[in-house]
């Protein structure tokens, strides 16, 4: 799919103040009759691939972004984009670092407890690995992701979770 959009703002209401862009309903239709997925690839003026889900609102589909998104392509609220959609057949919707693999690889009871959860806290987890640009720290912190999960018994708890990310950064002294 292959189209121009407004960058927009949804202003004050529930959905944020997130700027977004609508996709034409009559290629989010044709888009669904080929896949069930909503999560896609957008690449924005041919510079920026990112990951994302088609959402709804009423009649209207549409993808949001942020600002740090709008800072790297240059643009601003008003502009049009050049937007590219290609179905995401990833498995978790977003790419997994080697390191985050290889750990789950490595753990099969906490990798069975991760595949547990539902897919959004799973790419949430993924997401909290991928910005990290430490090869040791994402291992580090993709074990502490593991062995908190195998701890609270499958439950992922955030604020737990970095609790034990702390704990483990305090006692791992290399």
């Amino acid at each position: 799919m292959l189209f121009q959009a407004e960058i927009l703002s949804f202003g004050e209401n529930n959905l944020g103040y997130g700027p977004y862009f609508v996709i034409p309903t009559d290629l989010v239709e044709a888009h669904l009759k080929t896949t069930t997925t909503k999560r896609v690839k957008c690449t924005l003026n041919n510079s920026l691939t990112i990951d994302r889900a088609i959402s709804k609102k009423d009649t209207m589909y549409y993808i949001l972004i942020n600002q740090p998104i709008l800072k790297t392509l240059g643009v601003s609220f008003g502009d049009t984009i050049e937007v590219q959609l290609i179905a995401d057949a990833s498995k978790y919707g977003v790419e997994i670092t080697d390191e985050m693999t290889e750990v789950l690889y490595q753990d099969p009871e906490g990798s069975t407890l991760f595949h547990k959860l539902t897919p959004g806290k799973q790419r949430s987890l993924i997401l909290l690995i991928n910005k990290i640009k430490s090869t040791q720290l994402r291992i580090e912190k993709s074990f502490v992701i593991l062995e908190h999960l195998k701890k609270q018994n499958g439950k992922l708890d955030f604020e737990q979770l970095n609790e034990d990310f702390k704990k483990a950064r305090s006692t791992t002294k290399f």
